[in-house]
Parts: C-alpha cells; sequence; structure tokens
C-alpha cells in the first residue's frame, strides 16, 4: 500500500518534473539569455516573486528548487523558511494546506542531511505548527508531542536557539490552557499529553526575550500568556514593545499588528 506521505511526494516530484521541463525549455527559447536552472537561482527567482506578492510563481519556482532534492541542510531550510513565509500570502486554504506540507518535507529532508542541526531540528517543530489547522485530532496530537521533542532536541543541540524556546512557550501555553473536556479526550483516546503550565510558558518567552529581544513574536506571546494569567498591566507593557519594535519577518509582522488589535480592546 503506498502511504499517503509517499502519494505527497509522487504527486510533488511529477509537479516538479514537468515544471523543470517547462521552465527548461523557456530558459532554452530565450537563447541562453536567462539563469541556468540550478536550486540556487530558482530559489531567487521565488523569492523574487514573493516579494512582488506572487504565490503562484514563489511556489512554481520554490517546487522547482525542490525538485532538485538538494542535500545541503542549508538549503533545505532556507527552503523551508521560504514555504513558510508564503502562507501568509496565500488566500486559498488549500494553497496553505500545500506549503505547509512541502514545509514539513523540506524540514525533514534537512534533518535528514545534518541530525546535529539545530536549525532543521527547529524547521520541523515550525513546520508542525504550520500543518496544525490542516491534519485530524490524532495526528495533531502525534505532531504536538513531536513538536516538543523538536524543540528540545534543538535547544539541547544550540542553548541560543531563541525560536526553540518561543515554540515550547506557544505548546506549554497551549496544552496548559485546554478545556476540561478536551483534557480529558485527548488523555482517554489520545493518552495524552506531557504536562505542561502557565508558569513554564512564561519562562520559555522570557528565555526567548533574553536570546533575541528584537523579536515582537516573543513578546505578543508573552503578553497573551500574562492576559491568560490574568496580569493585564504585564501584558500592556509586553503588547506596547511590539508597536516600537521593527519587524524582523512575517511572523513578527502579523504578531505586531495582533498586538496592536490587543491594545485597542484594551483602550489604547
Amino acid at each position: 500500500m503506498i502511504s499517503p506521505s509517499h502519494n505527497l511526494f509522487l504527486r510533488r516530484r511529477s509537479f516538479s518534473s514537468a515544471l523543470v521541463l517547462i521552465l527548461g525549455l523557456w530558459f532554452s527559447a530565450c537563447g541562453g539569455l536567462a539563469e541556468p536552472t540550478t536550486f540556487t537561482n530558482f530559489l531567487a527567482q521565488g523569492e523574487a516573486a514573493q516579494q512582488r506578492g506572487d504565490v503562484p510563481g514563489a511556489l512554481k519556482f520554490f517546487s522547482a528548487a525542490d525538485h532538485l532534492m538538494p542535500t545541503n541542510c542549508a538549503d533545505l531550510c532556507r527552503l523551508t523558511k521560504h514555504y513558510c513565509d508564503l502562507m501568509h500570502d496565500a488566500s486559498s486554504p488549500e494553497t496553505q494546506k500545500t506549503l505547509a506540507e512541502y514545509a514539513l518535507a523540506a524540514a525533514r529532508r534537512a534533518v535528514q542531511a545534518d541530525p546535529q542541526s539545530a536549525t532543521a531540528h527547529l524547521c520541523v517543530a515550525v513546520s508542525y505548527a504550520k500543518n496544525f489547522p490542516f491534519v485530524d485530532n490524532s495526528t495533531k496530537v502525534n505532531w504536538s508531542r513531536a513538536l516538543k521533542a523538536e524543540c528540545e532536541t534543538a535547544i539541547a543541540l544550540d542553548p541560543k536557539q531563541d525560536v526553540s524556546y518561543y515554540l515550547l512557550g506557544r505548546w506549554h501555553i497551549g496544552v496548559a490552557n485546554m478545556n476540561f473536556f478536551i483534557k480529558g479526550l485527548v488523555r482517554v483516546v489520545y493518552g495524552g499529553l506531557p504536562k505542561a503550565s502557565n508558569a513554564e510558558a512564561i519562562k520559555n518567552f522570557k528565555q526567548a526575550i533574553t536570546l533575541n529581544p528584537s523579536r515582537i513574536i516573543h513578546h505578543f506571546e508573552l503578553a497573551s500568556v500574562y492576559t491568560t494569567t490574568g496580569e493585564t498591566k504585564l501584558a500592556r507593557a509586553e503588547l506596547e514593545k511590539c508597536q516600537v519594535l521593527k519587524p524582523l519577518d512575517r511572523d513578527d509582522e502579523a504578531a505586531q499588528r495582533d498586538a496592536k488589535t490587543a491594545l485597542a480592546k484594551m483602550g489604547l
């Protein structure tokens, strides 16, 4: 029996094979003026399309780069981030789902290429989180455990991994604040999840901020857990920090917008 993941691989490879062939013919028709069909050039053209807001175009170039099946861990991590970032511009849930799947596949290959890469393990954890809206409950529970493990592995390999602490904090606040019914259902049906707490979430977000105080996402999530624990003044202070920091990526931009909305609801 062919597994769903193998089917995804076959679909990706079939799509990308045709894409590379078409692009290669187009390059030839241009009399050699276009750049060669290398991973680096496909990635650069995908980045250019992404900056223009051309989601389909960016996806085609990134998929073409992906088809070349690079075994360089750093390249695969870059590709994973591009897939995740492109999700912010994709309006179609189906396109977002495809991008999330591609991100996870690339991240897993990055870990295979270099199991000692903290960044690769972090990429897998991020990709699990990006896939959560598109998978069933059983998969969410299993991947939730895996996400926590990947974050802890990344931190063990590189204690300066601020985003790993950030994701671990999000894991704690998400699991700790499940309602009683869902928590009981997860325990009975899926065997439960590791222990989590808001205190551990705060601890992890603070560590993420210590390592990288410029990341808006760290401050926003710390504000979220403070809101959950009823510490409104502390939450407001973190939300205000979100407004004065410069976004470093698309996730920071989204967090800054959410922080502005949260402050407005506080009457500020």
